[in-house]
């Protein structure tokens, strides 16, 4: 073999030994070396607007850095808690979030949350996002005296619409929890034959601040004087 060969050879021989290595560098990185991630200082409790003071830098493995965990601190910075945050623990992007949008509606809104029945609230299946109109439906007042009051005479009722095209910002079910409705299928008109695994009996609404009164005095009827909430979607 030749010196040209063997020079070759060894050329070849020293850029397999640094690819190699680049290799096995970047594996080690990226496997086992660290990174600085955000943690709280002290446990944060819900419903807290953050603020950088509140964390310090913490090495964690580099694995988590494409895993969808806020990064620094300024990232952090006036978002709210919207669960509890324990100390020392990196910081999931679903625990804290902006505080328009933990409100759930724009700021010029009040958000309140009213009871419904299935059977009078569109069997149940209304959905986040969704827009209703509030009716509230009351047995007229007779005057027992001057009325002759026929034995088979039918009651009448006033409807009156209490609120119209509302916002709907969250749905839930007598628990609490949050309501999962059936989803439309391809055709746009039926519901797909999965089971709908919880009924709407708690629909959160963002409603005008002079619409509330209205809403919760008709809510009050529903329960105090024998009248009737019903919801309907509302037309596009």
């Amino acid at each position: 073999m030749n010196r040209v060969t063997q020079f070759i050879i060894g050329l070849i021989a020293i850029a397999l030994a640094l690819g190699a290595g680049f290799y096995g560098r970047n594996l080690y990185l990226k496997e086992v070396s660290t990174y600085q991630v955000p943690v709280p200082v002290n446990a944060i409790p819900s419903y807290t607007i953050l603020r950088a003071d509140l964390f310090q830098m913490r090495e964690m493995p580099r694995t988590m850095e494409s895993l969808p965990y806020y990064q620094s601190i300024q990232d952090l910075d006036g978002m709210i808690s919207a669960v509890p945050l324990p100390a020392g623990l990196p910081i999931a992007q679903v625990n804290a979030v902006p505080v328009a949008q933990f409100r759930l509606a724009e700021a010029e809104y009040e958000v309140l949350s009213i009871p419904v029945e299935p059977v009078s609230a569109v069997g149940g299946q209304i959905r986040i996002g969704e827009r209703v109109n509030l009716y509230q439906v009351s047995p007229e007042k007779t005057d027992a005296i001057n009325s002759d009051n026929p034995v088979n005479k039918q009651p009448e009722f006033t409807i009156d619409l209490i609120a119209g095209s509302v916002l709907v910002v969250d749905v839930r079910n007598a628990q609490g929890v949050a309501a999962e409705t059936g989803q439309k299928s391809d055709g746009n008109s039926t519901f797909n034959s999965s089971p709908q695994t919880e009924q709407v009996q708690i629909l959160t609404l963002a409603v005008k601040p002079e619409a509330v009164d209205d809403i919760l005095n008709a809510v009050a009827n529903a329960k105090k004087q024998g009248g009737l909430l019903w919801t309907t979607l509302a037309t596009p």
